[in-house]
Formats: C-alpha cells, sequence, structure tokens
C-alpha cells in the first residue's frame, strides 16, 4: 500500500491561502474599479461650483463622489441665477457628450441631483450636492 507523506498538509494550506489571496485581490481591483467609474460619472454629473466654499461634506465609503452616498453642501458669493445657469449648462453638456456617443458606459451608474437656492443670509447661493452610486 502507497503511504502519503507527512508534507503534503503544507501543499493544502499554501493552495489555501493562495485561493484566498486570489479572492481579496479580485474584490480589491474591483472595488477599485468601480469607485473609480462612480467618482468619474458623479464628477460630471454634480461638478462642485467654481470658488464655492465647502461648508458640509459627508460620505460613507472610500471617498466624496465614489462608491456609496455622497452629500457636499457648498457656499458661494454669486447670486443663485448664475450659479443656476453654470450648472444647467456644465450637467447638461455632460449629458449631451454622453448622448453623443463619448465611450463612458458607467455614466448612467450614478445618480446625482444638486439643489440651488439663496443663502440663508440673504447673499450668495446655497448649494447642496447628493448623488448615490453602486449601493
Amino acid at each position: 500500500m502507497d503511504e502519503r507523506g507527512y508534507g503534503c498538509s503544507s501543499r493544502i494550506v499554501l493552495g489555501f491561502f493562495v485561493i484566498i489571496f486570489a479572492i481579496v485581490s479580485c474584490i480589491g481591483t474591483l472595488t477599485f474599479l468601480f469607485d473609480n467609474a462612480c467618482y468619474n460619472s458623479m464628477s460630471k454629473k454634480i461638478p462642485i461650483y467654481p470658488n464655492a466654499r465647502v461648508t458640509l461634506s459627508q460620505h460613507n465609503f472610500i471617498r466624496p463622489f465614489g462608491m456609496g452616498e455622497t452629500l457636499i453642501m457648498l457656499d458661494s458669493d454669486d447670486p443663485p441665477d448664475v450659479v443656476r445657469d453654470w450648472y444647467g449648462k456644465t450637467v447638461g453638456e455632460a449629458y449631451r457628450a454622453v448622448q453623443a456617443g463619448s465611450n463612458d458606459p458607467f455614466f448612467y451608474m450614478a445618480n446625482a441631483r444638486y439643489s440651488i437656492s439663496g443663502a440663508t443670509d440673504g447673499s450668495g447661493t446655497q448649494i447642496i450636492l447628493s448623488g448615490v452610486c453602486a449601493s
């Protein structure tokens, strides 16, 4: 009768760790890729207004505008109409570029909204950016 050597159990343990490493690497790579896709999509759908001050920034995953939920509040000295026009033009251009065939398959992966209103102190504008991606 053939008897197995006692060294075979170390191969099983090594194989187990190789499989675990491969699984963790795949999950990490996919998370990184999806987070970048979300960031690119949300940055186009709800860009940060130029020269606006961030008053609140919350996100529940790796970074703002990445995977998960994002809420950012901004203040600007510009009047609400100017800010609203800028967002309409900038976000509209992003949507038109995608519809015209700009190779961005992940653009519709994120749900994003912006809200623009007069500042509570009466001068300037308050901007609220919110989005959810791959949650």
